[in-house]
């Protein structure tokens, strides 16, 4: 039996939550996961590279899409629905246009990386790592957890359950058919009709498009000009630095294995001196590099 003080607090609670209609999408990194485990010792590389992916992807979220969550190696925004249909459909078509956005935003920061890099891991290679969305249409319960704002229900696990598919490729946009249905006419792409079907869920219709290869955006980044290229090398020594700090913090603040606290200091005061000279040869070196590639792509 619920005591007077617990009663009103349920009630406040419960006039928080409220429901409504919402676009949901779920933008995965694939093969981040099997290259973690086939090449541990560069987890660092590996953490650095899904960082700068996942940014390139968040730089593209704008009004009325809304960062939900970052998963792990995923992203969960959403948009909720105005109040108004023609203001739904504004809403739908902006975030149709995203879509393929996502993708080239995607592509572009995997080349600018992968040609800009001096490092020949399988991770700074990014030869495996691709992009998967996930779109679905429904309804959502609006809450808040300890101040922090929640989007849940049903439709939010169906579309998390559909991250698991049958589709044999690791690149694609797949929409449910209510998503479809909203953003179809915004999407000027080729879809494949299909069916998933999920314990508890049932059979799912599906909409998927399979987005052209890379080396489009290959030969548009070697399109730039020589000044552009320069630079753009330039600001890759810089994200370098930067994301290596950062990586430093983490691994000092939470090391893989038990490190003393004088080592701790001794590698992080070592960083800090050399970290002028690396960035001075990769600013320096970076560009030189693109360049021959350039002229190699001519």
């Amino acid at each position: 039996m619920k005591s007077a003080l617990e009663e009103p607090q349920a009630g406040a609670q419960a006039a928080s939550s409220r429901q409504n209609r919402l676009i949901i999408v779920l933008a995965d990194i694939s093969g981040y996961t099997d290259l973690m485990v086939a090449n541990q010792t560069t987890a660092v590389h590996g953490q650095i590279i899904v960082s700068m992916l996942i940014e390139a992807i968040l730089k593209e979220v704008d009004i009325p899409l809304q960062l939900q969550e970052i998963e792990g190696d995923a992203v969960f925004l959403y948009a909720e629905h105005p109040g108004s249909e023609a203001q739904w459909q504004e809403v739908c078509d902006h975030v149709g246009r995203k879509l393929p956005r996502f993708f080239e935003a995607f592509a572009e920061a995997i080349i600018a990386a992968e040609e800009s890099t001096v490092c020949r891991c399988a991770v700074c290679q990014n030869e495996e790592l691709r992009l998967k969305i996930v779109v679905h249409s429904g309804e959502a319960v609006f809450h808040s957890i300890r101040g922090r704002a929640q989007v849940s229900g049903v439709d939010v696990i169906q579309a998390h359950r559909l991250l698991k598919n049958s589709i044999p490729s690791n690149e694609y946009i797949l929409l449910t058919e209510a998503a479809h249905e909203h953003l179809g006419p915004s999407l000027d792409l080729g879809f494949a009709e299909g069916e998933e079907t999920y314990e508890g869920l049932g059979s799912i219709g599906t909409f998927v498009h399979f987005p052209g290869d890379q080396e489009g955006v290959r030969r548009k980044f070697y399109a730039q000009s020589a000044g552009q290229l320069a630079w753009g090398g330039v600001r890759y020594a810089g994200w370098v630095i930067v994301e290596q700090f950062k990586a430093l913090f983490q691994h000092l603040r939470l090391p893989i294995a038990p490190v003393s606290t004088p080592r701790r200091i001794g590698y992080a005061t070592f960083m800090v001196l050399i970290a002028p000279l690396v960035f001075l040869a990769l600013a320096t070196t970076t560009p030189i590099r693109l360049m021959l590639r350039r002229a190699r792509q001519n």
